[in-house]
Formats: C-alpha cells, sequence, structure tokens
C-alpha cells in the first residue's frame, strides 16, 4: 500500500506538471493572440491617420508632434528659413530612414506617425512640370558644364529650367553696368538655351522686378530692371520675382497708401506691362508675399488674371508656413499654381555641401501636399520648381556649389518624378550618377538602398561615383574633415589647454615644452589644408572660372590657413623668449574702458600696461 500510494503521487505530481505546461502555454498564446490583434489595429489605426493627414490642414502635420527643436523663424529668405544651430553642415533633420522596404515610407525617428510617399494605399502624385532651378548669381557654371549636366537633367525627369540670370545676364546699352564683369556673353546664353532646347527642357527666365534688384539697385542711376525677354522668344512664363520685399512704403509718397496697395499695384503693373507687350506669355510670382493678403484685396487688382504664383517652402513641415486657408484662398483667386521645393541652398548661408535627408523630407511632403490640395484649384497645379541657391542674396557669400548638390538633386529630382522614392529607384539613380559596381552600401551584410539616416549627405555611398562635378562633390568631404582637425586643434590649444591661450600671447609666459607638444599636429592639419588649394582648383577648373573658384577658396579654406598660421605664429614668437618677469602681470589697460577701477590694499591705484 505505502509503495502504490507513493507510486500515484509521483504520477498525481507528474500530471500537475504537464498540466501546469500546457495551462501556462496556452495562456502565453492568448496573450500572444490579444497583442498582435492590438498590433494590428493600431498599425490601421495610425496608416488611416497619415493618409488623411494632408487633407486636415493640419498646421503641426504630423500627428500632434512637437516642432523639430532647431527650428528658428528669423525672417524669410530664399534659402529660406534659417532652422540650424548645427555645425557648419547644417542641422539634422528628423531621422529619414529608407532602406528600400516595399513601401516608401519616411520615418520621422522621434515623431509618432508616418508620413506615405507614393505607397500601396493610394496612387503616387507626379506633378505635370518638375524644372531644376538654376542660380546663377555671381556664380555662373562654365556652358559645358552645363551642356553635361542637360542631359542629365532629363534623364531623372527634368521637364525644364528655371534660369535666374541676375547679374549674369548680358545687359547691353543703358543697362550694360548691371552684368557683372563675368557674366555670359550672349553667344553663350543662346547656346544655353539651345542645349535646354535639345534635351527638351522648357526654360523659363527669372528676373527680379521688386524684392531682390540688390544687383541693379546697388547702382545709383537704375532704379528699375528692363526686360529681357529679346534673347527668349519661345518662352510661356517669365518669373518676376517679387518675393521677399522687406522695404516698402517709406518715403513721404509711399506713405499715403497701404503697403499691401503699393505691392499689389506694383505687381499689377509690371504683369500688365509682360502680358501687353508678349501676350503669350504668363508672368509668375513668388507667393510669400501674397501669403497674409485679403481675397478682396487681391480681387480688387484681378490679381488672379495677371499671374501665376509659385508657393515656396523649403522646409520640412509646410503646412506650418502655408496652412490650409491659404491654400482656399489661393484656389478662390488662382485657377493654378505652382510649388518650389529645395536640392540645395536652403539650411544654412555659409553651407558647402547639402543635407539630402532634410531636402528629401521636403519634396516628399510637396507631393503629398499637392495630391491633397490639387481638387481645389481648377486646373490643378501646373508644376513644381527643385531650387537650388548658389548665394542666399546679391550680397552674400557663397552657399553649396551647384556640383556639390548633384546627388542631392538626382534623389529628389527622382522622388519628384515618380512620386516616391524607394529601391525601386536604385537603378535608375546609380546610372544616372554613373556609380557602377559601387551602388550599394553594405551594411551587416545586407545591401541598403541610400541611408540618409546614417550618410545625409552621400559621402560614403556616392563619392566613387562618375557624375559631372563628382570631384568637388568628393572634395567637400575632405574639407569637412579638414574642417574638424582644424576645430579640434583650436579648441585644444586656444581653450583646453593652458598654454597657448590668448592670455598666455598678450602676456608672452609660456612653456616651450608645452608649445612643442600643443603643436606636434600642427604641420599635418597645415599641409592637409593647403592641400585642399590645388584640390579645388583642379575639380572646379572645368566648372566655374577663376573668379568663382578663388571666392570659394577665400570663404572656405583661406580662413583656416589664417587661423594656422596665426596659431603657429604665436607658438614660434612665444619660443623665442628665454626669460620671464615674475608675478603678478600688469592689469591689461583695455579693461578700464570695460568699467574696471582696482585699486590696491594701499588705496593706489594699479596703472600698468
Amino acid at each position: 500500500m505505502q509503495l502504490t500510494g507513493q507510486l500515484l503521487g509521483c504520477v498525481s505530481i507528474q500530471v500537475w506538471r504537464r498540466k501546469t505546461i500546457l495551462v501556462g502555454s496556452m495562456m502565453s498564446l492568448g496573450v500572444l493572440v490579444v497583442l498582435c490583434l492590438y498590433y494590428n489595429s493600431a498599425v490601421r489605426a495610425v496608416e488611416t491617420q497619415v493618409r488623411i493627414l494632408p487633407q486636415q490642414h493640419n498646421v503641426q502635420f504630423l500627428v500632434e508632434h512637437p516642432s523639430p527643436p532647431t527650428v528658428q523663424i528669423e525672417h524669410l529668405s530664399h534659402s529660406h528659413v534659417h532652422q540650424s544651430n548645427g555645425p557648419n553642415l547644417g542641422g539634422m533633420a528628423p531621422e529619414l530612414s529608407l532602406d528600400g522596404g516595399s513601401e516608401t515610407r519616411a520615418n520621422f525617428g522621434n515623431y509618432p506617425g508616418n508620413l506615405y510617399a507614393g505607397s500601396r494605399s493610394s496612387k503616387p502624385y507626379v506633378p505635370q512640370q518638375r524644372l531644376v532651378h538654376l542660380d546663377l548669381k555671381g556664380a555662373p557654371p562654365k556652358v559645358k558644364y552645363l551642356k553635361d549636366l542637360f542631359p542629365l537633367f532629363k534623364d531623372l525627369g527634368a521637364t525644364g529650367l528655371l534660369l535666374e540670370w541676375e547679374d549674369m545676364f548680358p545687359f547691353t546699352g543703358q543697362l550694360a553696368s548691371l552684368a557683372a564683369t563675368n557674366a555670359y556673353t550672349v553667344d553663350e546664353v543662346t547656346t544655353i538655351l539651345k542645349l535646354a532646347s535639345e534635351n527638351d527642357l522648357e526654360v523659363i527666365p527669372l528676373v527680379q522686378t521688386f524684392g531682390h534688384v540688390e544687383f541693379a539697385l546697388k547702382l545709383e542711376q537704375f532704379a528699375r530692371l528692363r526686360e529681357v525677354m529679346h534673347l527668349h522668344k519661345d518662352a510661356r512664363f517669365l518669373h518676376i520675382g517679387c518675393d521677399e520685399v522687406f522695404h516698402m512704403g517709406e518715403c513721404s509718397r509711399c506713405r499715403q497708401k497701404l503697403r499691401d496697395d503699393l505691392f499689389l499695384m506694383h505687381v499689377s503693373s509690371v504683369a500688365k506691362y509682360v502680358r501687353s507687350k508678349y501676350p503669350k506669355v504668363t508672368p509668375i510670382i513668388w507667393d510669400d508675399m501674397l501669403r497674409q493678403l485679403s481675397t478682396s484685396s487681391l480681387e480688387s487688382y484681378n490679381i488672379g488674371q495677371l499671374v501665376e504664383p509659385m508657393v515656396w517652402v523649403y522646409a520640412e513641415d509646410i503646412y506650418r508656413f502655408v496652412p490650409g486657408p491659404v491654400w482656399d484662398k489661393y484656389a478662390t483667386i488662382f485657377p493654378t499654381v505652382w510649388t518650389a521645393s529645395a536640392f540645395k541652398g536652403a539650411f544654412g548661408e555659409t553651407l558647402y555641401v547639402p543635407n539630402v535627408q532634410r531636402h528629401l523630407d521636403n519634396n516628399l511632403h510637396w507631393l503629398d501636399l499637392m495630391r491633397a490640395e490639387s481638387s481645389k484649384f481648377k486646373a490643378g497645379f501646373r508644376g513644381i520648381v527643385i531650387t537650388g541657391w548658389q548665394r542666399y542674396d546679391h550680397f552674400a557669400v557663397l552657399c553649396e556649389l551647384l556640383p556639390s548638390g548633384i546627388p542631392s538633386l538626382a534623389v529628389n529630382l527622382l522622388a519628384t518624378s515618380h512620386g516616391y522614392f524607394n529601391s525601386s529607384l536604385q537603378p535608375k539613380l546609380t546610372s544616372a550618377l554613373k556609380c557602377g559596381i559601387y551602388s550599394y552600401n553594405t551594411v551587416g551584410g545586407m545591401h541598403n538602398f541610400v541611408n540618409l539616416n546614417s550618410d545625409p549627405f552621400l559621402w560614403d555611398q556616392f563619392s566613387r561615383c562618375m557624375f559631372p562635378g563628382h570631384l568637388f562633390f568628393k572634395l567637400t568631404y575632405k574639407l569637412n574633415m579638414v574642417e574638424k582637425d582644424v576645430q579640434d586643434l583650436i579648441q585644444t590649444t586656444r581653450a583646453t589647454r593652458g598654454w597657448l591661450t590668448e592670455y598666455n600671447v598678450r602676456h608672452n609666459f609660456s612653456s616651450p615644452l608645452r608649445l612643442d607638444e600643443l603643436m606636434l599636429d600642427e604641420p599635418r592639419i597645415y599641409h592637409s589644408v593647403t592641400s585642399l588649394v590645388q584640390s579645388a582648383q583642379d575639380a572646379l577648373a572645368n566648372i566655374f572660372d577663376k573668379y568663382t573658384i578663388a571666392e570659394w577658396i577665400e570663404q572656405k579654406v583661406y580662413p583656416l590657413i589664417k587661423e594656422l598660421e596665426k596659431l603657429e605664429g604665436d607658438s614660434y614668437r612665444l619660443k623665442q623668449i628665454k626669460t620671464w618677469p615674475r608675478r603678478p602681470f600688469p592689469i591689461l589697460d583695455d579693461l578700464k574702458r570695460l568699467g574696471l577701477n582696482l585699486v590696491d590694499e594701499n588705496d593706489s591705484k594699479v596703472s600698468r600696461k
């Protein structure tokens, strides 16, 4: 009996253990099923929310997310909206992951919600016209370089060019002094237009007539811009600018009218002049000055029948700058409108290579907005212009030069020409940029398509490609690395360590041994910087004239050389000193103007240099 009882007990224990395992397994399975159902429900909710976002005209645009913390709206500028508090290359955008998945998806890292561009849930939106903007002011590319670029533009899906001539146009007669001394000749302009025609690229000339006429107004004898249509005989459109009119209504006569009326009177006058002299030409204007104007004021000047606005926003969140009510107003006034994104020249006045991640965000947002707002306009959207500024205005220094922005242009032009951007465009992108076998970025044994999270400037993925201007694009990578070396050296010697600060230099007081230690890497860094001069000259020789090359070197490389030479000079001079005075040092006389008035314990003023 005792043995039987023990046996039955063991059997009972084994049965209970198995029962416990079975019950646990069933419970785990139940939890897994519930989680799956919850996940599917959440995904459907997010997808539904994302798809209706463009129609909500929500200024925040993405599911109640906060605005990017780096945005600073100091003023609107056509390199527009200063958004970067980051390093010289520009602040990083919300993360964009394009890993070649089945859907084209911009994944905004810290923001809840996803933005789908050309996903399976909706038909991709492709603008009818896709123009590349060439900003020629102060940095005119050579005609032979444009000859290489135009077929690339066409191959990537461009249908036209917006040519901003400014002082690069060969003005003649009374207007001759408006042209820069390195402006294009008439023959060169004719050749450029011919090359564009051969590549089926419609040309729209852009000539400022209001806001940005610094290049004309800086010359006292010219207060008004004349026409350039005699060299653009086949043009259907003429962009007359009219953006950022900051100084208006300041003279005594002008104060007698409202600023809005002054602006609309001028636009109306110029537009009527263009239409009367060239009946087949439609004037285009930038839209920013129209956003705050009332519908009644626009209707009173019949602006909707005189011009077509080009709505520009280069930031990622377009509805923040042009919210839903503005689109409703525009649809009431204008049968059709243009839009303008950017592929470079938008996130910092002194940048030398564009952040492709941010620009692709901008363009994909535009596609979704255009899909959502198109039906409001009688004739839909006319098209999109992908702008590429080379300087913010006439008086600004150079920002990203054209060859450094070619990879960004390729990515964004492909996106706008297809309505999406994913791995299906890989062959087209790498073929257009002549990347050959270096078309993939290998990470963890897997091939990834354009990883903008880890490589937002596309240096790693496209430095080996052979597109027009590739040598200069690669040079910007080297400049970036050399810049960091110089900055680290300056920070170490001038601020972190205590033997070559400005205080040491002013008082001629330091340790020669310590100075040798601090300056150990300076010769190597100095050689790296100076070598950039010849490299830049070689890389840009077939793209720009000597003036543009020299200007870029002076702005981007020369300051680094001067900093290093001053550092080396200070170090050398301090090492020549063989004897040193006793402390304390004389009080710096210049501190007196700051209010410093020290008296010693014996009430005798200290006044020593």
